[in-house]
């Protein structure tokens, strides 16, 4: 492994552009650069598991700013604990968010599909849908609930 890193190499490592990684600088998610002669910043191997630490909560859905709320609590207490139970806070809000959003969609879907099946009916009473298309409807609204997955 090497010690140090430009922006360019950095960027390819983690998977961002160099932008976003000076606009993490700028915000102080990544405060640890370095600067050689000239100004030129350099990265750490603890650059790259600091970047990657941000791009995993921000997978989890963590904002900007819940990031730079535990790096304010990190700098207050110089600790991880407190940090982490922040972000226990934090992800079990966004599980219950998660949960609110999957309970809304599941309601959505039986709406959905209830009207599906009534406008299904509406033709097939007045004669524009076929008993074979109609059929073929009804399974595919079967299968969609029974597996979730459609």
């Amino acid at each position: 492994m090497r010690e140090r890193y430009q922006i360019g190499e950095l960027a390819d490592l983690v998977g961002m552009s160099p932008r976003t990684i000076r606009y993490y600088e700028e915000i102080g998610l990544l405060n640890s650069v370095k600067r050689i002669e000239g100004g030129k910043r350099v990265y750490t191997e603890n650059d790259i598991k600091r970047l990657r630490f941000i791009t995993r909560l921000k997978d989890l859905g963590l904002t900007l700013s819940e990031m730079q709320e535990l790096e304010d609590i990190y700098r207050i207490h110089r600790t991880n604990r407190q940090v982490l139970l922040r972000l226990l806070e934090l992800l079990d809000s966004h599980a219950q968010k998660i949960d609110e959003r999957m309970n809304s969609l599941h309601r959505l879907k039986t709406e959905v599909l209830s009207y599906g099946e009534k406008i299904r009916q509406k033709l097939c009473a007045e004669g524009g849908l076929s008993k074979e298309k109609n059929a073929y409807a009804r399974s595919r609204d079967h299968e969609r609930r029974s597996d979730g997955r459609r």
